[in-house]
């Protein structure tokens, strides 16, 4: 692992803008190896928006860089709702391992539905692909859904916690292991600005140096 654990509160100088902007979009559901709903990318919806909040969400690890506009990264950017009534049961452990660190920023007044980070205790942790993926396209859950969870949280000890404030940024390296242990209250709705950070460099082709290197190595 190469990026540290942030969270940063107040992200947005005008977070009710953003809300109402992710109202205008339309939602759908994916391949359900994820629950709820998502927008189509937004940087083909708005590129000026993910271009900002991007450059914001890289501010937070690399400022002077960002700031002198040496910096270059490929993301992918999506609001995602998921509806509370609809996911009564915590989430699978899991990793983004097609990405170098994601960052979420929740939209909700909703303190409960945040994201736990955890460390991996039992191997080898279940494959539960094709339960999950039947069941986070239907609404009505099986009964092996909820074993499949117990299961594959069995696996895993939970180390890190953020509560969801609304308008609160975290940011944590793709290779943690987490999960949202709640989504919510009943009828109501979890919205979130999550972003995959795909890669990460230099524009002069110059290494970078990452955050846990320096302070685990030096």
């Amino acid at each position: 692992m190469l990026y540290p654990t942030l969270c940063i509160d107040n992200f947005f100088q005008n977070p009710d803008s953003v809300i109402d902007f992710s109202k205008t979009l339309e939602f759908k559901k994916g391949d359900g190896t994820w629950p709820g709903e998502r927008t189509e990318p937004l940087h083909i919806i708005d590129n000026d928006f993910f271009q900002r909040t991007t450059s914001k969400i890289m501010a937070s690890l690399y400022p002077n860089e960002v700031h002198n506009k040496t910096m270059q990264w490929q993301a992918a950017q999506f609001f995602q709702k998921i509806k509370t009534n609809e996911h009564i049961h915590p989430g699978y452990v899991h990793q983004d391992l097609e990405d170098a660190f994601t960052s979420i920023i929740y939209l909700s007044d909703e303190e409960d539905a945040g994201t736990a980070i955890f460390k991996i205790i039992k191997e080898p942790v279940p494959d539960h692909r094709d339960i999950k993926i039947k069941n986070y396209l239907n609404k009505k859950k099986s009964k092996n859904f909820f074993k499949s969870i117990k299961n594959n949280r069995e696996c895993f000890q939970q180390t890190l916690e953020f509560t969801s404030l609304k308008n609160r940024m975290v940011l944590f390296d793709a290779y943690h292991f987490h999960a949202v242990n709640n989504f919510g209250k009943k009828q109501k709705e979890r919205l979130t600005l999550i972003t995959f950070f795909k890669s990460v460099s230099r524009k002069d082709g110059q290494g970078l140096r990452f955050h846990v290197n320096e302070c685990i190595n030096g």
